[in-house]
């Protein structure tokens, strides 16, 4: 009985060794035909991590030699005779194993092959990536980048980028739907020049506002034209003018263009304040093509308030809409300096990269009729008022990936007065609402200390903005969701499974920020400056949870610093920032 039960446990472990021995050899090797951005960021990441040995040239690691660690090598062959006692990851280079050798960890080739698997070992898995990685370097790390190269609709486009000299069309789109132009609809040429020395465009359009039902009179109709010339192309500098007669956004910033607009159409909800701006401005640019702009600009705009009417919406069309606060009025002229900087590897959906949007304006006026303030934000005018002034924005967010599911971003954001006579109203900035404080609502009230609008308690129609400076800080961490059901088995096993990768995200966040005046009111009520910077226990604070579907975002937010705000629920379009 022993005999047969010897050979019988002799059996099965040389059936297992056998099994062993075929799981190591070409069969085990899983090769895979597309390469998807998020594989190929996954690698990226695997590729990033620390390395005993790192390689951009063909290296061989010989029968006697032991790595203790893991291996990446870039561009490149790797031939393995000897051990490995990590993981080893190749991009886009061929791998071949020597008789005897040994990986303890997975192998990730993208690009390339591997040979010689039945004489080496392993104690992870091998995959294969057929197609090479599209990537880019950030000091000395690779970033995977979307590769549409491979694609006959990308690839004509390019071609025809190259080679249409000339573009010539009527465009007509849609503006932002808003409680002060109801729909905008824009109409107009567009002509395009490719030449030797460069690029030349020039747009042109008409607006049309559809509040009080597309009505034929001045307070419906405006224009935008510009005239555009680069030297060079991607890289080259520009020269070009504009000309506008347009309804523009205080704070722009913080929402999306279609964020307010499907707000302000289906839920009766504009959750920005507007201005007519009407002039000309002539700017040089310096481009390196999507990655970096540095534009200076001299202009001449009136300024003039505009007044909230009633569009139609889709729902809550009784209600009465927010007043559109009265702003500055006048003639005035700006210089501008701004500065773009974009390394994001996709501009929908980025998993790494800066963005960097700032800017410097220096803007005087010998007449501006001032709108209505706190007297604690503001000292009162009976008329007209010179005005000089200088302000700045920063708004800088970097998107890093921390592991191949993982993703931590980070935004600053500060803004205000930087010297000269107060700001006007149009430069005035805010935080509250769910594209800065999501725990708090929009235009939310403070009383007496209001760090939010900076209204000192005073109530005013529209509720405007009146900060001179401003601060916010705003940190995510993104995992991506996985769900199983039915046991998790997997197919294999006999069981289902249903997993939600990307886009489905689950994302927690914390914010944090305010704006202040540049005066305060003393103990005995009097206004004087304002000494230093607000002190941090006086910022306010949120945290937050939610799910990305990328397209849309469900969140449900909380004020840390005021525990009697109820927990606010907020729905965006795309991601956070």
């Amino acid at each position: 009985m022993r005999t047969w039960l010897l050979g019988w446990c002799l059996a099965l472990g040389a059936g297992a060794a056998a099994r062993t021995a075929a799981a190591q050899g070409a069969d085990s090797v899983q090769r895979v035909d597309s390469l998807s951005y998020d594989d190929a960021a996954a690698v990226a990441y695997l590729y990033n991590l620390p390395a005993a040995l790192r390689a951009t040239s063909g290296v061989t690691i010989a029968a006697d030699q032991t790595v203790d660690g893991n291996v990446a090598v870039l561009e490149a062959p790797l031939t393995i005779a000897g051990h490995v006692t990590g993981r080893v990851v190749v991009i886009n280079g061929n791998v071949i194993l020597h008789p005897g050798a040994r990986v303890d960890g997975d192998v990730t080739i993208t690009g390339g092959t591997i040979t010689g698997t039945d004489s080496a070992t392993f104690g992870g898995t091998i995959t294969v990536y057929r197609p090479p990685m599209a990537y880019r370097m950030e000091d000395d790390r690779v970033v995977a980048v979307h590769d549409e190269s491979g694609s006959i609709l990308n690839w004509f486009r390019r071609w025809k980028r190259r080679h249409q000299r000339n573009e010539n069309r009527i465009v007509v789109t849609g503006g932002t739907y808003n409680r002060v132009e109801g729909f905008p609809v824009l109409i107009g040429p567009s002509i395009r020049r490719n030449g030797a020395l460069g690029r030349f465009q020039l747009d042109a359009r008409g607006i049309y506002r559809s509040a009080d039902h597309f009505t034929w009179k001045a307070e419906n109709l405006g224009y935008t034209a510009r005239a555009d010339m680069q030297f060079g192309v991607p890289r080259g500098v520009a020269i070009g003018v504009e000309a506008f007669d347009v309804v523009d956004a205080v704070e722009a910033w913080h929402l999306r263009d279609n964020e307010i607009g499907l707000a302000s159409f289906f839920l009766r909800r504009d959750y920005r304040d507007y201005y007519n701006r009407k002039g000309a401005r002539g700017y040089v640019a310096l481009r390196d093509g999507h990655t970096a702009d540095l534009t200076l600009s001299y202009g001449e705009e009136r300024w003039h308030p505009r007044a909230a009417r009633d569009p139609f919406t889709l729902f809550r069309n009784s209600d009465t809409w927010r007043a559109n606060p009265v702003l500055d009025a006048g003639n005035v002229r700006l210089l501008t300096g701004t500065l773009t900087y974009d390394t994001r590897n996709n501009v929908q959906n980025p998993w790494t990269g800066w963005l960097i949007t700032a800017s410097v304006e220096h803007g005087w006026s010998s007449a501006l009729t001032l709108g209505p303030t706190a007297p604690l934000a503001r000292a009162a005018a009976a008329g007209p008022v010179r005005v000089r002034y200088t302000s700045g924005f920063l708004d800088a967010r970097r998107y890093n990936r921390v592991s191949p599911r993982g993703q931590l971003n980070l935004r600053l954001v500060l803004g205000g007065w930087l010297g000269g006579d107060p700001l006007p109203l149009e430069r005035r900035l805010s935080v509250g609402g769910s594209g800065t404080l999501p725990g708090y609502d929009f235009r939310q009230s403070l009383g007496g200390d209001d760090v939010l609008t900076c209204s000192d308690g005073v109530a005013i129609p529209g509720t405007p903005a009146q900060c001179e400076r401003l601060a916010l800080v705003q940190a995510e961490y993104r995992g991506d969701l996985h769900l199983r059901l039915f046991g998790g088995a997997g197919s294999e096993q006999g069981g289902w499974s249903w997993s939600f990768y990307h886009p489905l995200q689950w994302v927690a966040f914390i914010d944090a920020g305010r704006g202040w005046l540049l005066h305060e009111r003393a103990s005995d009520g009097s206004i004087v400056r304002r000494s230093s910077i607000p002190p941090l226990d006086t910022f306010r604070s949120d945290v937050g949870l939610g799910l990305d579907a990328e397209v849309i975002g469900v969140f449900l937010a909380k004020s840390l610093t005021d525990s009697h705000n109820d927990v606010n629920v907020v729905v965006r379009l795309r991601h956070r920032f």
